[in-house]
């Protein structure tokens, strides 16, 4: 048996004993109630009615006024259980039917293992924080390191279905994930804390809150977060330095009325290749983390090529208040950018013949008409956004006596404008002569060999293969009604309208056969119905179900095709069915729920370069697939010990699922997780030991055998002791240094070499691109609490 299997089932095996034996106990009732910390984004709050289980024991849980499956990540997990160095990727994983991790270390990469969610994939998901849907324009994908660390998360609400009417983004069909920030408190405190690990890893950071300011009759609290973070990252030169300012003002201006106001600004520099991945003879040659190296210019991935910048904000007012008695009013003003400018090589793939020859794949560029063999081709490339919106909600409560509820009604309107382009460049030279990331000179450095074989269009600032202006313009109104015919029962329907214009106008329109300029636009709308229910069978404990349609609006890439359109791309839709339960006693709580989503039109993602594009390498093209199902079970416990055990919870949660469309398994969906450990905390010591299992997955769409990858799993262990205001941890992440295989980039039109994908010490002349787990790493940290 291999070796990584020996150690998944007996990590497994040891925690579900422990787990099992604690739920033998018996339990008792008493009224009792708690809840997590909410923030803007009105995340649920959990209340325990009849027992005395604190929600806190409990790393992950559900509400139990919820109407959908859900998830529950509080702030004393974010801090007591994961890196100081996280990011939402390595939060997220301890949800059921999540995965996702950071091949270069915990937080320390934009690029990632994505986040996945019952396998479907970063942007057929929504995203939120304090309730403002986000994402990239050109697809609501994501990118971890740019936004939000997990210092400035307070606590995450994860919702599995497209939610209530109310429930906004562009892709809620398979489920949100609704970051909060920090609570403001009537206390104040101060924060700073350091943080030195693995691989020269630097992380400071200052947070604090002003508690209640009172002057002229109204009351103000601010939070406040800065934080630096450098790494030089378990892959080789993949350095990493980010910077995040954060301030958060809440002010009570008069009675019952509140304005927020919030803005982040983070600062991200990397060096990283823009289409990495470690191929098979660089892992027989260098090993598995191997990314950048700083001895050869003849080779694209030289440390030198490759430079990403990016910087990114969130900016938003929040007016809160009761306009007359039972109306309230809660406007959200918002606006987010995001600026990506990387400077990189085309290829950083090797065969075994490149490393015996000192180059990478495509070497040769021409330059004012002359070629040089040996210079590395690359490029510079821009993505650029500036989102503006508005989210409007109106909410009156009523009594008739025989039914009470709340009628909630609101309007999203949100527009943007973004600019993407792409310039072919000797990369060679531009190192040479020190070009300026920002504008290098296409005199010096334009690279016309794409342009020769008509895939780039000569312009004044270079070779483009792509220059383009996009922008949208979308409204969505809804109204959903809360009904209480009973006491113990909860009803919701909801009505929900969409109207998404998407707008081209592309000077070089990408993708396009021939290429050249562009104008075009489209508009999706549709009405999505949503019904769902909540019955207290006791007070603590409830039974929900849920019934909703859902979408995904096509996205600019509908325009990126090879011949003008005239008819658009059909939008993704969705019904989802779900059935759940979730019950609390007085030290333990228990959720589960079966799912069901249909899918029509169903959008699967794969590089440009393949089949049956057959467009740029690097960019990532959408295939409709028809129909798709996802079905499965998901569950999830916490069971906290009394007596002599007191302070001490075991908790374990999986999923078993499976993602098909036409009959196979869509590609990077795993069958199963599972997730389990033990948290101590007393007034001295806190430790938690957690482990998360991802099952077997398919790499392709077609299912080859040859592209099945594995079951793995990732271990950490955290803890600290508090001798006064200070405090002393330890971090070991990814404690059994699993070194499993986690994904592939298929770059071969068919498998090349070997008996598996496994089997990479018999492919070389292999450029499919592999991530893996990093290795073991270690962090120490001192806090100072005042």
């Amino acid at each position: 048996m291999p070796a990584n299997h020996i150690r998944i089932l007996c990590s497994s095996a040891a925690l579900a004993a422990i787990i099992a034996g604690a739920w033998a106990a018996p339990a008792a009732a008493q009224q009792v109630a708690a809840n997590v910390g909410r923030g803007t984004g009105e995340i649920e709050t959990v209340v325990v009615s009849g027992t005395a289980f604190n929600p806190e024991d409990a790393p992950a849980k559900a509400s139990l006024d919820t109407m959908e499956p859900q998830t529950i990540i509080t702030q004393s997990y974010i801090q007591d259980s994961v890196a100081d160095t996280a990011d939402y990727t390595t939060i997220l994983a301890i949800a059921p039917g999540m995965t996702g991790f950071s091949t270069n270390g915990p937080g320390l990469s934009d690029g990632d293992v994505k986040n996945t969610m019952r396998g479907l994939p970063d942007g057929s998901y929504g995203m939120t924080y304090d309730g403002i849907p986000f994402g990239d324009t050109n697809g609501p994908s994501h990118h971890s390191e740019s936004y939000f660390p997990g210092t400035i998360i307070g606590s995450i609400d994860v919702d599995r279905g497209p939610g209530n009417a109310g429930n906004l983004g562009a892709a809620t069909f398979g489920g949100s994930i609704n970051m909060l920030s920090e609570d403001l408190r009537s206390e104040s405190y101060l924060l700073a804390s350091g943080t030195y690990g693995s691989w020269n890893t630097k992380s400071i950071d200052l947070k604090g809150q002003t508690g209640d300011l009172d002057y002229a009759g109204t009351t103000t609290r601010a939070y406040f977060n800065l934080q630096n973070v450098d790494s030089d990252g378990y892959l080789t030169y993949q350095s990493t330095s980010r910077q995040n300012a954060t301030l958060k003002v809440e002010n009570e201006f008069a009675p019952g009325w509140t304005l927020t106001v919030f803005g982040t600004y983070n600062n991200l520099m990397q060096h990283l290749n823009d289409n990495n991945g470690v191929t098979p003879a660089q892992i027989v040659a260098y090993g598995k983390n191997y990314a950048l190296q700083k001895t050869n210019p003849n080779a694209g991935n030289y440390f030198g090529y490759n430079r990403v910048r990016k910087h990114t904000d969130m900016d938003y007012l929040r007016l809160q208040g009761e306009i007359l008695p039972g109306f309230t009013l809660d406007d959200t003003l918002y606006t987010y950018d995001y600026r990506n400018k990387t400077m990189t090589a085309t290829n950083p793939e090797q065969t075994a013949a490149d490393i015996a020859k000192g180059v990478t794949e495509g070497n040769g560029t021409i330059v004012n008409g002359v070629k040089y063999a040996n210079d590395v081709p690359g490029y510079s490339k821009l993505n650029a956004y500036r989102v503006y919106g508005n989210i409007l909600r109106l909410n009156h409560d009523f009594d008739f006596g025989w039914l009470t509820g709340q009628v909630r009604l609101g309007v999203w309107w949100e527009g943007q404008a973004t600019e993407r382009s792409r310039f072919d460049l000797d990369i060679t030279k531009c190192s040479q002569l020190n070009c300026d990331i920002w504008h290098p000179n296409p005199a010096q450095v334009g690279d016309s060999t794409v342009a020769a074989k008509k895939k780039a269009v000569a312009l004044p600032q270079g070779y483009a293969e792509y220059l383009e202006h996009t922008s949208w313009n979308q409204y969505e109104p809804f109204i959903e009604l809360e009904l209480h015919p009973m006491d113990e029962l909860t009803l919701t329907p909801g009505l929900k309208y969409v109207n998404w214009e998407h707008t081209s106008n592309a000077v070089v329109q990408p993708k396009a056969s021939p290429l050249g300029p562009y104008k075009g636009s489209f508009t999706t709308t549709r009405a999505l119905p949503f019904m769902m229910a909540n019955y207290k069978i006791e007070p603590s404990w409830s039974v929900y179900a849920q019934y909703a349609q859902g979408i995904y609006v096509p996205d600019i890439k509908a325009f990126e095709q090879k011949t003008a359109l005239t008819v658009f791309p059909k939008a993704e839709t969705t019904t989802n069915y779900q059935l759940g339960t979730v019950y609390y006693a007085d030290q333990f709580t228990f959720d589960a729920d079966i799912y069901y989503i249909g899918v029509n039109n169903n959008y699967v993602f794969q590089d440009c370069s393949l089949a049956p594009i057959f467009g740029l390498k690097g960019d990532n093209c959408a295939v409709n697939t028809g129909t798709a199902t996802y079905r499965g079970i998901e569950a999830e416990g916490t069971y906290a010990f009394a007596g002599a055990l007191d302070g001490l919870a075991a908790f374990l949660n999986g999923s078993l699922g499976t993602a098909k469309t036409n009959g196979r398994w869509i590609k990077e969906a795993p069958n199963w997780t599972m997730a389990g450990g033990l948290i101590y905390k007393t007034g001295l010591f806190k430790i938690s030991l957690i482990d998360k299992i991802v099952g077997q997955q398919y790499s392709d769409n077609a299912n080859t055998r040859f592209y099945k990858l594995g079951a793995y799993n990732v271990m950490d262990l955290k803890g600290s002791v508090t001798l006064g205001n200070m405090e002393l941890g330890l971090g070991i992440y990814n404690l059994l240094n699993s070194r499993s295989l986690a994904s592939v980039g298929i770059t071969d039109s068919s498998p090349i070499g070997g008996t598996s994908v496994n089997d990479f010490a018999n492919r070389p002349n292999s450029l499919d691109q592999y991530y893996f787990q990093p290795e073991r790493s270690f962090q120490v940290s001192l806090k100072a609490h005042m």
